[in-house]
């Protein structure tokens, strides 16, 4: 039975979207328990909205919550029984498997880190998300947890976060390389980080075939890109605000052409659409910690939420840390 743990006061508009993309997931799969952590009146009252009662759907009562704009450390030690630190509680005694959040994200990784711990042979959790590509889907690993990495650090993004593709997001049998994201295809550009991270990647189990520059993330290269969470981020941000830039630009040039008028353009655009929404993505995963956390966007809506469960669920269900800690073992053993 999968457990997954959800903050629900956490968001730019929670609790109400978080409830129902909640409640969407578990009409969908009954053999997942949904544990909403909140304001019990609160959520209560957003439930009985969504509809009838789903038996796998629980509250558990957190009187406290973490706003999006407290200082991470110090909101976790004045507010312990806020909802964020309450679920990512339940994930460390091990009354749930996952925790997902909307909420102050450096809460979330500052309570996952010192509450869970990293896994053993992880040397720095780090965030794995995934943009889209010409081929699919590409996992970028670190985008924000580590902005000061070392080489030891972005070697171990490359296993986790090849772990993460094959079991979460691959077709079956479906080849995962890896690059790393530099200045220049060529070995020896890059920085000092870059040049010795490239040397310990060619040594590395995972498919590695070598530099990636900025614009092969999109083309399908690869299907996993190692940066350090500084650069990560930036790419990450740069990528949802062209993307939503794009889709305007889009339909008001589609508008203005009549092409919207056309029965046509309305099933090719949701199916791009969806391509390249974020919110089919839902969340990112931290990984390396003792217990599967994921962070969904501020802004997410009840599409967001619900994918973010499902990525809890599939990391859970594919058992993605008992991988990382046998894959990080083996390496060392070698080493």
């Amino acid at each position: 039975m999968t457990r997954i743990a959800i903050d629900a006061m956490g968001g730019d508009f929670g609790p109400g979207v978080v409830v129902r993309g909640t409640y969407r997931v578990a009409a969908e799969n009954k053999t997942w328990v949904l544990i909403l952590v909140g304001d019990e009146a609160v959520v209560a009252k957003e439930l009985a909205a969504c509809g009838p009662a789903l038996p796998n759907i629980a509250v558990v009562h957190a009187p406290e919550a973490i706003g999006m704009d407290e200082h991470p450390v110090e909101a976790l030690k004045a507010k312990r029984n806020s909802s964020l630190v309450i679920g990512v509680g339940m994930v460390h005694q091990q009354k749930a498997d996952a925790i997902i959040s909307a909420g102050n994200t450096g809460a979330l990784v500052a309570g996952a880190t010192l509450m869970l711990r990293n896994l053993p042979g992880v040397r720095r959790a780090g965030i794995a998300t995934s943009l889209p590509s010409i081929k699919g889907r590409v996992v970028i690993m670190d985008v924000g947890a580590n902005v000061q990495a070392k080489p030891q650090h972005l070697v171990q993004y490359g296993t986790m976060g090849e772990i993460f593709y094959r079991n979460v997001l691959a077709a079956p049998d479906q080849e995962v390389k890896v690059g790393l994201l530099s200045v220049g295809g060529e070995e020896g550009k890059g920085n000092a980080l870059v040049r010795e991270t490239h040397t310990l990647l060619t040594q590395s189990p995972v498919d590695f075939i070598g530099n990636v520059e900025g614009h092969e993330i999109f083309e399908g290269r690869v299907e996993v890109v190692v940066c350090d969470g500084l650069v990560g981020n930036i790419v990450l941000k740069t990528a949802e605000g062209l993307s939503d830039i794009l889709m305007k630009m889009f339909v008001s040039n589609a508008a203005r052409t009549d092409l919207t008028k056309d029965p046509r353009f309305e099933a090719a655009w949701k199916s791009f659409s969806n391509e390249i929404d974020w919110r089919e993505v839902g969340g990112a995963a931290l990984l390396g910690v003792n217990g599967v956390v994921v962070i969904s966007h501020g802004r997410s809506d009840e599409r967001a939420i619900a994918s973010a469960i499902r990525i809890a669920a599939g990391c859970t269900e594919s058992r993605i840390n008992d991988k990382i800690v046998a894959a990080l073992s083996k390496e060392e053993a070698k080493a």
